[in-house]
C-alpha cells in the first residue's frame, strides 16, 4: 500500500499534522520557540551539521505597474543578504 503525502506551506498546520500523528516534518530553528510554544511532546532533534541554505526568487508580472519597485527591493534584499 502507498503512503499518504500531505503538504501544506503553514508551520503551525505542519506541527499540528506531527501532532495528530500524521508523520514528520523539517523546520527552520528560527520558528520553534514562536510555533511549538504550546506543545511540549514534540520530539525535536537537530541536524548533525546544522549547514544548510535556500534560494529566494521573485516574480512578477510584465504589465505590473510596480516593475520598479519590485526591481529596487530586490537589489536592496540582495545588498542586505549577499551570497
Amino acid at each position: 500500500m502507498a503512503a499518504a503525502t500531505f503538504a501544506h506551506s503553514s508551520l503551525n498546520t505542519l506541527i499540528q499534522m506531527v501532532v495528530g500523528s500524521l508523520g514528520i516534518t523539517l523546520l527552520p530553528a528560527l520558528s520553534l520557540a514562536m510555533e511549538t510554544r504550546r506543545i511540549r511532546h514534540l520530539d525535536l532533534r537537530p541536524f548533525q551539521n546544522p549547514k544548510s541554505d535556500r534560494t529566494i526568487g521573485s516574480v512578477w508580472r510584465k504589465t505590473s505597474p510596480r516593475q520598479e519597485e519590485f526591481r529596487l527591493l530586490g537589489e536592496l534584499l540582495t545588498q542586505a543578504y549577499p551570497s
